[in-house]
């Protein structure tokens, strides 16, 4: 539908604007038409604004054919028009103009920043992320706009009647309006343009002229020219910019980067014509946000950035520090303004100025009298320090007052004056001494004491003094503080706060109560010497005390009137006949396995196996086995580790560790009660095995493997039925572990005594140690100091 509006459109359009051939449009050849005479059909369909019905009633009326139609569709597809848009009355190489202006505007200039240009003030203003001075390009046009050649106006008639004018500035400075003719505008303010246009549109559009008009006119500027602007002198980047004609002097000095180390941010030049329009002051901007000197810029202007006169440093106690430059007349006080005053902690009265003289540098104080007069010169630095830590009138209250802190000494301000700002002391004072820390005079500090109770009485008061602390106690900080242990069998033994009037019951009260294993006939208390007892000499270190007292907390006479005092030591003991359940664990092969209950101390293991029903006819005596928990193998190696060398402290570890033990069933149950039948302790395990009937060989034999065990056969037998020793075999070091866990190894004596093999039992060939070609005389010396520590270590534990 859009191309059939086009094409309708284009064809009116010709017929208005072919005019010069005077002919009627059904003998217009289409075909002879130049691509020019196309595209200019094509614009000023777009500036007309037609509707589709308004174009096809047109082109009825100016007799055209279908055969014209299809040829300027044709040449349009040839021309690449078919994307011309009829709503906004914009062709595509119109819009694709447009674009190509945007596209050659200058970008902002790459600045390389050190750290001298960043203190200068003023440098961030050109050069920062967050304010970037981009030029503008979409905005409502100024009325003091100054029209240029390429301007391109939007013309807009509404009412009575239609129409719209898209009209570019052409290079003799005039737009061309149809029916009109050319009016000169450039070189004109924007306002008065459009005032002149519309006097000339009435010509053709008499209702804009009448005192109730039904014709309305509108000019605005639809697509603004470039500029090339020069930025020269002090600049971080001087060269051309191009930018849109809206743009002003910021938008010039920010793409150029604004004024390098030794440019003027005070004294910046735009010139026109070859006069000096403008002098920019950017400090101007920056304190006072006045846009006075950011003035619109025009064709060929040129911004200089000369050289800065003066700049004086200022650093310390100022809100802003840095670089800042000066006029000539500018004073101190213009100064601290640009600093943004002073800061809270500043000592306003005195600044201190460094000056560069001809021969060398010399210091200036200021006094805050003369910053209204003051000069700097070039070269001038500026400190201004912080008032000095230390206060006038202060001073401090610390302890046992209900506000303690730091109060303001008045004048004839006393110690009780100031107890009275703190709100009094709290009851728990103590009463006897305090302390005032007071500065003399070469600030060494000295301490005077008081009586708190003869100033809160009004005696003896002394005067403060300028940062005087005073010190009252509690009496709590002044003595040790007072606990009650209480140890043994009640629920939550441990340290307890003593207060006033405690009795033996109130603190087996406060610790839970009694367990289970209290013995109610025997507590014990401890309790230190007092003062006076202190002070003799005895053998006696505290003395004891023995009370009964029943699970109701009821004690004896004795026990029912004695008060606890600071720092005694309860002890609840347990009852003699109390134990809690021991446990024992028997498996395999015996009539009813499982966990027993240890019943008496001296309940041993054939004890254990007549309650568990005996053995069964498949149990293997000889291979029986028994583990125990090692109660000591913490602090054993805990010695260990404090006398072996690392390398040996994990092979120890394990040995002290283990929990096997040395089993001989068969000697315990046709001796019961022996030294081989053990008494049974809690976590004991004992394990049967049913009856084994294999031997394995391992090692350094030519196949490892299981064999059946065969009575008589001794060790050498089964090692040749696994293919004999391997050739690393050490035949010496052979041995045997059995089934309880015990092991023989092989005896070397006039040949090779091998163990004897029973069933279950496990053959073991160790492998040759490799031979080392080297000198052994330090190996030895290890190997000795090593059996000395190992020697050592036993020892410790045997002790």
């Amino acid at each position: 539908m859009k191309k059939i509006s086009l094409f309708i459109g284009v064809l009116i359009c010709f017929y208005a604007s072919v005019t010069l051939q005077a002919q009627n449009p059904a003998s217009i050849n289409v075909n002879n038409l130049s691509d020019q005479q196309i595209q200019q059909i094509v614009t000023q369909v777009n500036a007309r604004g037609l509707t589709i019905d308004q174009a096809a009633q047109m082109a009825q009326m100016q007799g055209a054919t279908p055969v014209q139609i299809e040829q300027l569709k044709r040449r349009i597809q040839e021309l690449n028009f078919s994307k011309v848009d009829s709503t906004t009355n914009q062709t595509t190489k119109k819009s694709q103009k447009i674009k190509l202006k945007k596209e050659v505007y200058s970008e902002k200039a790459i600045v390389e920043t050190t750290p001298e240009n960043k203190r200068i003030f003023g440098f961030q203003f050109f050069n920062s992320d967050k304010l970037t001075f981009e030029p503008p390009v979409n905005m409502p046009t100024p009325q003091n706009y100054v029209l240029g050649i390429d301007d391109e106006l939007t013309v807009s008639i509404w009412g009575a009647s239609q129409q719209t004018y898209q009209l570019p500035i052409n290079t003799n400075g005039a737009i061309n309006i149809p029916d009109i003719g050319q009016i000169y505008v450039s070189g004109m303010e924007f306002a008065k343009a459009k005032e002149l246009i519309k006097k000339r549109l009435i010509s053709i559009y008499q209702g804009m002229d009448e005192q109730n008009p039904n014709t309305y006119g509108d000019v605005s500027i639809s697509n603004l020219r470039s500029i090339k602007v020069n930025v020269i002198g002090e600049a971080m980047a001087p060269g051309t910019y191009t930018l849109p004609s809206t743009a002003s002097a910021f938008n010039a000095l920010y793409l150029s980067g604004g004024p390098n180390e030794n440019g003027s941010f005070r004294n910046i030049q735009l010139i026109r014509d070859n006069k000096i329009v403008k002098t920019i002051d950017v400090y101007d901007y920056m304190i006072n946000a006045n846009m006075d000197g950011n003035i619109q810029l025009r064709e060929q202007d040129i911004i200089y950035i000369p050289t800065y006169q003066k700049r004086v440093e200022a650093a310390g106690a100022f809100k802003r520090t840095g670089i800042f430059e000066l006029s000539e007349k500018e004073k101190l006080s213009d100064l601290i303004r640009y600093l943004g005053g002073f800061t809270d902690q500043a000592f306003k009265a005195q600044l201190s100025l460094t000056r560069i003289t001809d021969t060398e540098k010399k210091v200036i104080d200021i006094n805050q009298s003369i910053y209204e007069s003051f000069v700097p010169n070039n070269g001038d630095s500026i400190v201004a320090s912080e008032v000095i830590k230390r206060f006038e009138n202060r001073i401090n209250i610390s302890g046992a007052v209900f506000r303690p802190g730091t109060y303001e000494l008045t004048e004839g301000l006393t110690l009780s004056g100031l107890i009275k700002k703190a709100q009094g002391v709290t009851e728990n004072y103590f009463s006897s001494r305090g302390l005032i820390v007071r500065l003399q005079n070469n600030l060494a500090p000295m301490t005077l004491s008081f009586n708190v109770d003869d100033i809160l009485k009004g005696t003896n008061d002394i005067k403060l003094q300028r940062e005087d602390q005073v010190i009252i106690q509690d009496i709590f900080s002044m003595r040790e503080k007072r606990t009650i242990q209480i140890l043994g069998e009640v629920q939550n033994p441990g340290v307890y706060p003593f207060s006033d009037n405690m009795t033996l019951k109130d603190m087996i009260f406060k610790a839970g109560g009694f367990t289970e294993a209290a013995s109610e006939s025997f507590i014990e208390l401890a309790r230190r010497h007092n003062y006076a007892e202190s002070n003799l000499m005895s053998d006696e270190l505290v003395k004891l005390y023995q009370f009964n007292i029943d699970r109701k907390l009821n004690l004896d006479a004795k026990g029912d009137t004695l008060h606890l005092q600071p720092f005694d030591y309860i002890y609840v003991r347990k009852a003699p006949s109390y134990h809690q359940q021991r446990t024992v664990f028997i498996t395999g092969e015996v009539r009813f396995p499982g966990a027993y209950s240890i019943g008496s101390k001296k309940e041993r293991i054939s004890d254990l196996i007549k309650r568990s029903g005996g053995l069964t006819p498949d149990a293997f005596i000889k291979g029986a086995r028994m583990k125990r928990s090692n109660p000591d193998s913490i602090q054993k190696a805990e010695i260990l580790r404090n006398n072996l060398p690392d390398s040996l402290i994990t092979k120890a570890e394990k040995q002290i560790s283990s929990d096997k033990l040395e089993l001989r069933l068969d000697d315990i149950m046709k001796k019961p009660g022996s030294a081989f039948d053990y008494m049974l302790k809690d976590g004991d395990q004992i394990i049967i095995p049913e009856v084994s009937q294999e031997v394995r060989i391992s090692g350094e034999v030519q196949n490892p493997i299981g064999l059946a065990y065969q009575s008589g056969k001794s060790l050498k037998y089964f090692i040749n039925r696994s293919g004999g020793f391997s050739d690393n075999a050490k035949k010496s070091k052979t041995f045997v572990i059995y089934s309880d866990g015990t092991t023989q190894v092989t005896r070397v004596f006039l040949g090779h005594n091998y163990p004897t093999v029973e069933p279950g039992c496990q053959i073991i060939v160790p492998q040759k140690p490799e031979k080392q070609r080297i000198d052994n005389t330090g190996k030895w010396l290890g190997i000795a100091s090593t059996m000395a520590t190992v020697a050592i270590a036993i020892a410790t534990l045997v002790k």
